[in-house]
């Protein structure tokens, strides 16, 4: 027997056969930024090339061997296409092109503010339609849309999802002055200028979608009127005083104009009606006013709003909240560009050849109270909205109420 298997050993023929190599296996996900990890266990060396398909353009690319990782600084939405290749011989061993079709994608608004929220969250919706994936969206103010939204996946601030394919974050992005130029934006954050767009395009730019003005679907309720009668609201505050008008008297005359012509008048902001310190940037305790201000739950506010005839604002979250419950608009603000709002509404803006603007081109200082970067202290201190006279304002109002 032993003789037998020497001669069969003996005649075996030898192969030769390589050893196999292992598969590379590719992680590959969008999640702040185009992400991309080989494994395996032969040492190789690659060139991952992060391409836009829109454009055809090379946006990135990185050399690294095996067990490594590289991803891009781009945080926003890009169509990406990702091509792996053998540095070595320049061939492509593997391509991914996005596509979130069934996936899970997170998106995150990094903003309390009403205008901001309102402005950025139909976006959300519309990012699910387009790609077809399952949205998990997280906002502080999540209880505004949950109900009318049935597709989406709300969670809250800070908490976790899993298993994701891409997250986008949403906000107004600045660098750090300690290493770029102060009131720079962040273009790893956001692909634009935010302050050069409507507020929305904000989001849609941020989710790679075509900017058109749509109105969020929001869940208050319209539980009647509690108040006899037709009346026009007002929201004269803000949280600067750049945000005023600061016309002397024009809010007084507005007011006026309208209890004359048999409309009352709802004020509703936060800030108490009767503080001598907040009626002083109005131009003195307001008269002829339903006082309905102080602190109401958001929801009395939108019923109030749904059940008037007419809003009157300035460029703040109740502005906003009115124009999404479809409520008639009147905004006047002079620091911001009519641009920066939304079009469904009588824009009143500062008169041809008076400063302006400064919102669109400087970043706010919010802990200054006063600020106004070109003329604070001076004889034409907040000119933008002093020059707006009420006239302009009252023929806005004619225009929505029907006033001949």
């Amino acid at each position: 027997m032993k003789e037998v298997l020497i001669k069969e050993y003996n005649n075996l023929k030898n192969l030769r056969i390589e050893p196999k190599k292992d598969d590379y296996l590719y992680n590959i996900h969008f999640v702040s930024g185009a992400f991309c990890e080989i494994r395996g266990a032969e040492d190789t060396n690659f060139r991952i090339e992060f391409i836009d398909k829109k454009t055809n353009k090379h946006l990135h690319f990185h050399d690294i061997s095996n067990n490594m990782w590289t991803r891009t600084n781009a945080k926003y939405f890009i169509d990406y296409l990702i091509k792996i290749k053998n540095k070595d011989t320049g061939e492509v061993i593997h391509e991914c092109e996005y596509n979130a079709k069934g996936k899970r994608v997170m998106i995150c608004f990094d903003s309390k503010a009403i205008g901001d929220t309102l402005a950025w969250f139909p976006y959300v919706e519309e990012f699910r339609k387009k790609h077809q994936c399952e949205v998990i969206v997280s906002t502080f103010h999540n209880e505004w849309f949950k109900g009318n939204y049935p597709n989406l996946e709300f969670i809250e601030p800070g908490d976790t999802a899993y298993n994701l394919y891409a997250r986008y974050d949403v906000g107004w992005y600045y660098n750090k002055p300690e290493y770029h130029e102060d009131n720079t934006v962040d273009s790893n954050k956001i692909p634009f200028d935010f302050r050069k767009g409507p507020l929305g395009k904000t989001c849609s730019d941020v989710l790679g979608l075509d900017y058109k003005e749509i109105k969020p679907k929001l869940t208050f309720k319209n539980t009647g009127s509690t108040i006899e009668g037709d009346y026009v609201v007002i929201a004269p505050h803000g949280s600067a005083h750049a945000k005023y008008w600061n016309h002397e008297g024009g809010w007084q005359a507005v007011i006026n104009h309208l209890n004359d012509n048999g409309y009352k008048v709802v004020m509703i902001t936060q800030e108490p009606l009767g503080d001598e310190w907040h009626d002083s940037k109005l131009g003195g305790t307001l008269k002829g006013v339903i006082d309905k201000t102080g602190d109401f739950p958001l929801s009395e506010r939108a019923n109030d709003m749904m059940n008037a005839k007419a809003f009157i604002g300035i460029g703040s979250g109740l502005s906003w909240l009115a124009w999404g419950l479809g409520t008639p608009v009147t905004m006047i603000s002079g620091f911001s560009e009519p641009y920066s709002e939304f079009k469904d509404c009588e824009r009143i803006f500062t008169p041809t050849g008076k400063c302006s603007g400064c919102f669109n081109k400087v970043r706010l200082n919010a802990g200054d109270w006063e600020w106004c970067p070109e003329h604070k202290d001076t004889d034409r201190h907040y000119e933008c909205t002093k020059s707006i006279p009420p006239s302009t304002v009252i023929d806005a109002v004619n225009k929505q109420l029907g006033i001949l």
